[in-house]
């Protein structure tokens, strides 16, 4: 759901009717493409937002290449991939990734 949003709040897509500006930044864990026709042609444009992918190599519920294909619709993408399945890595390095890419961003926010 985070990529469809960031892409429905960056290209202003008339089905999310928001003032709403884009996102600074995404994280995305697990993540994939949705299927239905209905939401595909949100993945047609490149996705500009500075976007974090997190994924296990060894998820069973969402497959790391569908993870994968979602993250090259992003143009500049951060990835980090764990050695686990589905669930948000608690290591020091996993953590220490993902405050990373949050505090590249801190000086928006001042």
């Amino acid at each position: 759901m985070a990529a469809l949003i960031t892409s429905m709040l960056e290209h202003r897509n008339p089905l999310l009717d928001t003032s709403h500006p884009p996102f600074k930044f995404a994280i995305i864990s697990s993540g994939y493409k949705l299927t239905d026709v209905k939401w595909a042609h949100l993945y047609d444009l490149p996705i500009l937002t500075p976007s974090l992918h997190v994924y296990g190599a060894l998820d069973g519920m969402i497959a790391p290449d569908r993870s994968m294909d979602l993250r090259d619709v992003f143009v500049a993408p951060s990835e980090l991939c764990f050695v686990g399945a589905h669930f948000v890595p608690k290591t020091r390095m996993a953590v220490e990734t993902i405050s990373d890419f949050v505090m590249q961003f801190a000086p928006l926010y001042k």
